[in-house]
């Protein structure tokens, strides 16, 4: 029998550990690197191993930027909101001087949680529930009950965590040395002419889904089942007509143009637009509605009225929170009567008819009987994504 005074035996997995237990190898990823006519689809490991979904979270989700809010989220000083990061909580908060920052939720004492709420709102200090340790709401140390003389006080405060703001979006990568969020998003299209910094939350929806956050990316990437399964869409937009797509790509996204059908002027139950348009668009993107993955998880919808975006964050292999929102101008959310069911209603008939769709694929991957398949030719932006993924999770083994 051990005993109490024994030292305990601390086993901590390096990067290329978790690669190793993964259980993954380069043949399993291969075949998706390959051109697209002989390429296959993602080997079913991929959405179902939760050792793939741990070299994910180490290797991809961690040293990745990730967009987890909008600064209008937090417009005054004290507001805050936490956001789970695989195992790691963070906090986000703006400072008495109006910066956004955000930091580990953990005290730099005992390590106990700071926060739980999900989010709040005028905040002076943040105070460890444990032994009352005070945080400047710049994360500098601020008070410390009974420590001794000389406790170098300025050592300690909460550590940071890199963030970055693109377009009123907010960024995090835990990676401490990772390139800055503008070198990362360099090639990204110019969207400025939709002034999303501008535009202000009208609905915000959040989904639980049985099925691998990747399978989300990857639906929302081709629209080959949209006919059959989405009548609502398919009657405004046709996406597999090759004249009407477009697709852009760089190295941290992929996505292109859709044309809207003759007659109909937003994606919404009725068509018709029923708030104002965003004031300097150009003629042309009254006609279209943009679709954009920024890998790995952030899929951005802009169109002629609202702005569309939805967050895909693994819970486990087979399961994935998402966070949906609709950004409206300000002119929209002043008026008195605003009423976003039009948008608000199409999209969520689509997403449903969506998840399900996932979920289906999920109970597939876990048979005896699934093999990776081909790619249609519309799902070149599918491919591309996959593409980019596996050669990620190539580099980390």
């Amino acid at each position: 029998m051990s005993s109490v005074f024994e030292k305990p035996t601390i086993r901590r997995s390096t990067p290329s550990q978790v690669a190793i237990e993964s259980g993954l190898t380069h043949a399993d990823l291969a075949p998706t690197l390959r051109p697209m006519p002989e390429a296959r689809t993602l080997s079913a490991s991929l959405y179902t191993s939760p050792g793939v979904l741990r070299l994910e979270q180490e290797g991809l989700f961690a040293k990745t930027w990730l967009c987890v809010g909008r600064e209008a989220d937090i417009p005054t000083p004290g507001d805050y909101f936490t956001h789970q990061i695989g195992g790691e909580s963070v906090i986000v908060m703006r400072g008495g001087d109006g910066a956004v920052r955000a930091f580990y939720n953990v005290c730099r004492h005992r390590g106990a949680r700071l926060l739980d709420a999900a989010c709040g709102k005028g905040l002076s200090r943040v105070v460890c529930p444990y032994h009352a340790w005070t945080y400047r709401l710049d994360g500098t140390l601020a008070q410390v009950p009974r420590m001794d003389e000389g406790f170098e006080r300025e050592s300690f405060g909460l550590v940071p965590v890199r963030l970055g703001t693109w377009a009123g979006f907010i960024f995090l990568n835990l990676d401490a040395e990772t390139e800055p969020l503008e070198t990362y998003l360099a090639d990204l299209p110019d969207l400025a002419r939709f002034k999303m910094e501008e535009l202000r939350l009208g609905k915000r929806i959040e989904y639980e889904v049985a099925a691998n956050w990747k399978l989300i990316c990857e639906n929302y990437s081709e629209c080959y089942h949209c006919p059959g399964v989405h009548p609502q869409l398919f009657r405004i937009s046709d996406h597999i007509a090759r004249h009407e797509r477009v697709q852009e790509t760089g190295a941290c996204f992929n996505g292109g143009p859709m044309m809207l059908r003759d007659g109909y002027e937003t994606m919404s139950m009725s068509g018709k637009r029923t708030v104002p348009i965003i004031e300097g668009l150009k003629p042309e993107d009254h006609r279209f509605v943009y679709y954009y993955v920024i890998y790995p998880n952030l899929l951005l919808s802009p169109h002629p009225d609202y702005v569309l975006t939805h967050t895909a964050w693994p819970i486990a292999p087979g399961r994935t929170k998402i966070i949906c929102e609709f950004l409206f101008t300000q002119e929209a959310l002043a008026r008195p009567d605003f009423d976003p069911t039009d948008m608000v209603e199409f999209w969520d008939v689509t997403n449903r008819q969506d998840w399900g769709l996932c979920e289906r694929v999920q109970h597939g991957a876990q048979s005896r009987g699934f093999r990776p398949g081909p790619y249609q030719p519309s799902e070149d932006c599918v491919h591309t994504f996959d593409r980019w993924y596996a050669a990620h999770m190539a580099a980390l083994l």
